[in-house]
């Protein structure tokens, strides 16, 4: 919502008021401007000349389910006769003054106002089209918000060959990535043991891609990549990997992190953990007793719980406790050099044994044994003796035995197991160029335009030609070279304590927050100040304590994670709605020239309005409902993004059968919506989301339309919450008493009212 000042706002109280619009339209340099109006005006030195013949209307709209919005738009008709300004015709100007993609600024003002240009009268400004027609009386120009100006294709960072000129020939040009969130270690899993388990991909949320910048050549003193363009929240040395063959070796050479963002690796060297499950639990004959306790426990990627064993002593045999373990098939990845076994004991694993067969691992008749096992330790075994004849093939698949056996003179042997598996140590042949479909998702700019005179119409305002189109039934492949890490991205800058604000963040904290997010990308990706953004709005939906996103997703702030790279390239404007569609919230350019975002709530959040609409103040046009074909009752979100297999790995899902999808309100049949959240790891942020999608897109909502017959409104804008005052008792909204809140979709904004078109949100 726009804020006018006080004498602006009470003299539109007056229904006498007569209001009227002036127009700058700079040029050049954008030092000068030519000031038109609908009669000749002049503040100062300011002069306003009468030659508006039609303001047209200036319209901003969105689409309420997408979560898209438009560019806002104007037409203006300017009189072209002879003599009509400067001694001439208005045309005339345009050999000397280019006003081409230059600025404009629209203010409204009243007979009972002064200075016509404040800031806090402004409505709406941006930059004049290119398309400038005119004939021997009129010129015609359209005007547009600053969507087209500010946005750019993303990331704007790439790896030019000028600076990095030993990049791989497939990474020139490429894009450096965006990285947010956090994919470091899983918090569900325990304290992973730092010894050998934490240099795994296994025990970590995920692994974002870094570009390679110095081509990999393993006789070269080291090699380099870019996980950012900037400086990354937190970046481990003993987290960065290769993906081959779905898998995410772990490179064991010597690893510099200490440039962050730059990863810098030397050798050829890596190690892969493949995990293994039980597939049979036995003894051996004896006159001890033995054991097995919760066995599931051994591979499940956790270390907060354990498989217990125990085998004990008799008098005549010992006991033996027995797993029998089955290590998968493993694609070859490169030279072998070692397999062990890994494991991580508890705190009741302190045996000593008597002989050298305490603790045993085997495969068909041959075996490599443990004397000693000491409490809450890793041991790491070299078992690639079990394997004769296999390694250079990479033969492991098949039945790997763990056995526990009992002391002699009454020793009691026990073995707590948290997580155990097999760890390959390899030399890399070659890093493989890794095939991606790259998606390049900019293309033609259009909007719905609404000329001066005539029915509106979709109007195609400009194209990125460093952008292909986006096609759905075909992608441009692209091979590129990356390297993975596990590690957190970026972090907030300054702004998010500067200006007073105070939203529950604080600078160099990890940006994980959506909306935060989105501000992250305008400030940093489109270079963009707190002068351009309007950031209380920011603070208001994603605040910790009070956010709008909470709201919507019926959990805490903190707790709504979202994590990923930005590794191709995408128009931003499309980069900024997807985000907004996944924290169901609007983002575009107001009338003052600003970002902003509107978030949606949940229907029993909303307490109070932007503004209150006084029926008597309006013309009403219809009342309806959403489109039917919006109703969904059954919402699949894929999420946590696998960057090297180029696919989404897990799924969440909801589903109502009450909704106007499944009775006979509606279709009563089961109405789909699939989306692939690649910005969500983190499977309560998924959960969530598809519950809100849910609540959100399972009903129709009732719809209103009106026209406000004063500019008492015109400094509503969309995504503003409205209500009503002295509806008429008499005009049911079907059938029940108007309440509740509704939501500007649409306004299309005269000199002398506005026409709105809102949808109800509670």
């Amino acid at each position: 919502m726009l804020s006018f000042d006080s004498g602006l706002t009470n003299a539109l109280k007056n229904s006498n008021t007569t209001a009227f619009w002036v127009l700058k339209l700079y040029y050049n340099d954008e030092s000068a401007f030519i000031g038109v109006s609908d009669q000749h005006r002049q503040d100062g030195s300011d002069i306003y000349y009468g030659v508006v013949a039609n303001w047209g209307v200036y319209r901003q709209s969105l689409d309420f389910f997408n979560f898209t919005t438009t560019i806002g738009n104007m037409g203006v008709t300017l009189i072209n006769s002879e003599n009509s300004i400067k001694g001439g015709r208005f045309s005339d100007l345009l050999a000397t003054n280019n006003f081409v993609n230059r600025k404009w600024e629209l203010f409204l003002n009243t007979n009972e106002t002064s200075t016509l240009d404040t800031a806090a009268r402004m409505i709406a400004t941006g930059v004049i089209s290119g398309d400038i027609n005119y004939d021997s009386n009129n010129v015609t120009l359209t005007l547009f918000d600053n969507t087209s100006k500010y946005h750019k294709r993303i990331p704007i960072n790439t790896v030019a060959s000028g600076t990095y000129t030993n990049a791989p020939a497939n990474n020139v040009g490429k894009p450096i990535p965006m990285a947010y969130g956090d994919s470091h270690e899983k918090g569900d899993v325990g304290t992973i043991p730092t010894s050998n388990f934490d240099r795994f991909y296994n025990f970590y949320k995920g692994a974002f891609p870094a570009i390679i910048t110095d081509k990999w050549d393993v006789q070269e003193a080291g090699s380099e990549a870019l996980a950012d363009s900037q400086a990354i929240h937190t970046m481990d040395n003993e987290n960065v990997y290769v993906y081959k063959n779905g898998y995410y070796p772990t490179l064991t050479g010597t690893i510099d992190v200490g440039g962050n963002p730059e990863i810098e690796y030397r050798g050829s060297t890596a190690s892969v953990y493949v995990p293994i499950g039980v597939s049979n639990i036995a003894s051996e004959s004896g006159t001890g007793s033995y054991s097995v306790a919760n066995e599931e426990r051994v591979g499940d990627g956790s270390f907060s719980n354990y498989a217990s064993w125990a085998a004990s002593s008799g008098e005549t045999n010992n006991s033996v406790a027995t797993m029998t373990f089955a290590l998968p098939q493993i694609n070859k990845l490169g030279t072998y050099s070692a397999i062990s076994a890994l494991v991580k004991w508890g705190t009741n694993s302190d045996f000593e044994g008597e002989n050298s067969e305490t603790f045993r691992y085997t495969v068909g008749s041959t075996h490599v044994d443990h004397d000693t096992i000491t409490d809450d330790s890793e041991t790491k075994t070299a078992i690639g003796s079990l394997y004769s004849g296999k390694t250079a093939t990479w033969d492991f698949e098949g039945s790997l035995l763990y056995t526990l056996k009992g002391g002699s003179a009454n020793n009691n042997h026990t073995a707590q197991i948290y997580e155990t598996g097999a760890v390959i140590d390899f030399t890399l042949e070659d890093v493989d160029p890794h095939d991606i479909q790259e998606l390049y998702e900019g293309g033609p700019i259009k909007t719905v335009f609404q000329p001066a005179m005539g029915p509106p119409e979709l109007l195609e305002i400009g194209y990125d030609y460093n952008m292909y189109t986006r096609t759905i039934t075909g992608f441009t492949p692209s091979k590129i070279d990356y390297i993975y890490y596990s590690g957190k991205g970026r972090k907030y800058g300054s702004y998010i304590d500067a200006d007073s604000r105070n939203q529950g963040y604080n600078a160099n904290d990890l940006i994980e927050n959506p909306v935060f997010i989105i501000e992250d990308i305008i400030r940093d990706e489109l270079s963009l100040g707190s002068s351009n953004i309007d950031y209380a709005t920011f603070d208001t939906a994603g605040n910790t304590s009070s956010g709008y996103l909470g709201d919507i997703y019926e959990d805490a702030v903190g707790d709504v994670k979202f994590a990923f790279a930005q590794y191709k390239f995408i128009n931003s404007k499309d980069m900024l709605e997807r985000l907004g569609r996944f924290s169901f919230s609007y983002v575009f350019v107001g009338g003052d020239g600003k970002f902003k975002i509107k978030t949606l709530r949940r229907t029993d959040d909303y307490s109070s309005s932007d503004q209150t609409i006084d029926f008597y103040d309006i013309d009403l046009g219809k009342i309806g409902k959403t489109s039917l074909g919006s109703v969904k009752n059954s919402i699949l979100v894929n999420y946590n993004h696998d960057y090297g297999a180029n696919q989404n790995k897990s799924e969440a899902t909801a589903t109502d059968s009450t909704s106007q999808g499944t009775t006979v309100n509606g279709y009563n049949q089961t109405m789909k919506l699939e989306i692939e959240a690649n910005e969500v790891l983190d499977s309560t942020t998924a959960t969530k989301l598809a519950e809100a999608l849910l609540a959100f897109m399972k009903d129709r909502k009732n719809t209103v339309e009106f026209t406000c017959l004063r500019p008492k409104y015109n400094h509503l804008e969309i995504g503003d919450i409205i209500d009503f005052s002295n509806w008429s008792s008499t005009l049911k909204v079907y059938g029940a008493a108007m309440t509740g809140y509704f939501i500007v979709a649409d306004i299309t904004k005269t000199v002398n009212g506005c026409s709105i078109k809102a949808i109800k949100v509670s």
